[in-house]
C-alpha cells in the first residue's frame, strides 16, 4: 500500500509536468487558429508522451527498455482516460468563449477526469 501511495504521489507529479504541457500547447494551438479538436489531440499526445517518460524515470522504474512499441503500448493503455479527458475538456472549451483561463480551466477539468484511470493503467503497464 505505501509503494502504490508513493507512486500515486510521483505520477501525480508527472501528471502536473503532462498539464502544463497539454495546457501550453492548447493555447499556442488556439492562439494559431487552430481548431479546437486538432488543439486538444496534439495537446493530449504532448501530455501522454510526458507522462510517458516521466513515470518510466522516476514513478515505476520499469526493467524493460523504452521503445516505440513500448510507447506505443503506454498510449494504448491510456486511451480510457485520455478519452474522458479529451471528451471532458474539448466540450467545456466548445461551450466557452475561449478566454487563456477558460481554455486552461477546462484542460485541468478534463485532467482530473483521466487521471485515476490512467494512473492504474499506467501501472500495470509500467510496474511488472
Amino acid at each position: 500500500m505505501r509503494e502504490t501511495l508513493g507512486q500515486a504521489g510521483r505520477y501525480l507529479i508527472g501528471a502536473f509536468l503532462a498539464l502544463a504541457v497539454d495546457i501550453g500547447v492548447v493555447t499556442l494551438g488556439m492562439q494559431a487558429s487552430l481548431p479546437v479538436l486538432v488543439a486538444r489531440v496534439t495537446g493530449l499526445l504532448a501530455g501522454v508522451t510526458t507522462t510517458y517518460f516521466f513515470n518510466r524515470r522516476y514513478t515505476f522504474s520499469p526493467q524493460h527498455p523504452a521503445s516505440v512499441q513500448d510507447w506505443g503500448r503506454y498510449l494504448l493503455r491510456q486511451s480510457v482516460g485520455t478519452a474522458l479527458n479529451f471528451a471532458v475538456s474539448s466540450g467545456l472549451i466548445y461551450l466557452s468563449d475561449r478566454m487563456w483561463w477558460q481554455i486552461w480551466g477546462a484542460v485541468l477539468v478534463g485532467a482530473a477526469a483521466g487521471f485515476c484511470v490512467n494512473f492504474f493503467s499506467a501501472r500495470r503497464q509500467l510496474h511488472r
